[in-house]
């Protein structure tokens, strides 16, 4: 939901992306995801009642102009509908990346590092478990 459809005294044209990591993290949270979201109590449960998904717990949100700008838990088959309506409304595209690829320091390196550890971003097809283990296969 973007200040557009809040304010009607705002036209389409005067918005304008967010320009620091506060104000997306807002847009984020206007979609529910709050940062450290949590999925499930329990990871080894929540991995058996969703045994084809593609879960990313810890999962961090890389944005090319800003670096990492979100971390939670994402189930990307289920999730990844609100990531592409959150990338279109900051007009980029959102990388995921697994927890120890932005953590503990590693959230510091140049953008384009953390970018290439990717495993999935808001311009590629949602993927199952078993798709995405297949091309991650055929792409080594």
């Amino acid at each position: 939901m973007t200040n557009i459809q809040q304010d009607p005294g705002i036209y389409p044209s005067d918005w304008k992306p967010p320009t620091n990591i506060q104000d997306i993290q807002k847009i984020f949270e206007a979609y529910k995801f709050f940062d450290g979201r949590m999925i499930g109590g329990s990871k080894s449960f929540y991995y058996e009642e969703h045994p084809h998904d593609l879960i990313v717990f810890n999962a961090n949100v890389v944005m090319s102009e800003f670096g990492k700008v979100w971390y939670g838990d994402l189930n990307l088959t289920e999730d990844y509908l609100v990531l592409r309506e959150i990338s279109e409304c900051l007009d980029t595209t959102l990388f995921i990346l697994p927890e120890m690829s932005a953590r503990f320091g590693k959230e510091e390196r140049p953008t384009k590092e953390l970018i290439s550890d990717s495993i999935w971003n808001t311009n590629e097809p949602v993927m199952n478990l078993e798709q995405w283990l297949k091309n991650r296969k055929n792409n080594e």
